[in-house]
């Protein structure tokens, strides 16, 4: 991205027919960026529809979404070793990596919306007045790397086992920076901003998480990325998250991100300027002076 300052997984569900759902959080939420939410948002099928007709047809939608990301065959392999997909009977084909296009309207929403925060950053490191050192937090998963290879290979359907491999294949060929991205944090880095990355993969995807930032092009320093410990013995900001009995991670995605947040900006000393994702429980909560919503319409995490 050229000039950015001087010019302008966890359970997860579908996200078919969410939009009007997402605008009405939105409008709730003081000082969202919404992205490729407006006027004519798609509207919602009622929880419980009484006709076809009420719903979306599925196909339609995943024809949509494909050409929204101009779906684009690669020459590289999928990361799933052979019998390792059980939802491939055999699983002995070796499929081709689905992208996006880089002349797609995914890419020049997200473009859009990474020159606008850049504006704001601009803007926010000449009138900085908080207490703490200015900063901004990226998720992961379709705001910092693109996961439409992904969706493509297992047809929307979320395997936490065959996604590991895609994540720990640490690969941009595999999973590449989100257009604009790098840009809109080197350039923020050039201003002063420390740069932090959370997400709600496991830690145990620390190793493949890193070398797939380091690929795509990121500047990551490890102290300043985080992953999801659901035993809190390495994150003991989130012990209250632990059911004391049971042991069990009881904190929602909205609850774990937003004290997370709050250790970076009360222990850390961090002041968060901006807060980017692609799902609104990435930005719900507090702890962040702005939050930027990154368009994705594969996938909803609550």
């Amino acid at each position: 991205m050229k000039h950015l300052f001087s010019i302008k997984r966890p359970a997860r569900t579908a996200t078919i027919a969410l939009a009007s759902a997402a605008a009405g959080m939105a409008l709730a939420m003081p000082g969202l960026v919404v992205a490729g939410l407006g006027h004519h948002a798609v509207p919602a099928p009622p929880t419980a529809p009484t006709r076809a007709n009420q719903i979306q047809n599925v196909d339609q939608v995943r024809t949509a979404i494909k050409a929204y990301y101009g779906d684009t065959t690669t020459t590289v392999d999928d990361p799933v070793p052979a019998g390792q997909d059980a939802a491939v009977l055999g699983d002995s084909v070796v499929s081709k990596l689905h992208q996006f296009g880089a002349d797609s309207a995914y890419a020049h929403e997200v473009e859009g919306i990474a020159s606008q925060a850049g504006h704001f950053l601009n803007k926010k490191a000449h009138h900085h007045g908080n207490n703490g050192a200015p900063a901004i937090l990226f998720d992961i998963d379709d705001t910092t790397l693109n996961t439409f290879s992904y969706e493509i290979y297992s047809n929307f359907s979320f395997n936490p086992g065959t996604n590991a491999f895609f994540v720990n294949a640490g690969s941009a060929s595999v999973f590449p920076a989100v257009p604009g991205m790098v840009g809109l944090e080197k350039a923020a880095e050039a201003k002063g901003y420390d740069v932090y990355f959370l997400t709600g993969r496991p830690i145990s995807q620390t190793a493949g998480t890193l070398a797939n930032l380091t690929d795509a092009g990121y500047d990551v320093d490890p102290s300043h990325v985080f992953l999801k410990d659901t035993t809190a013995a390495t994150e003991p900001w989130l012990a209250s998250c632990v059911d004391p009995t049971t042991h069990a991670f009881t904190c929602s995605t909205i609850q774990y991100k937003s004290l997370t947040r709050q250790h970076i900006e009360q222990d850390l000393g961090a002041d968060i300027v901006a807060n980017f994702g692609d799902q609104f429980s990435d930005l719900t909560g507090g702890f962040a002076d702005r939050t930027f919503k990154i368009p994705n319409p594969m996938y909803f995490l609550p």
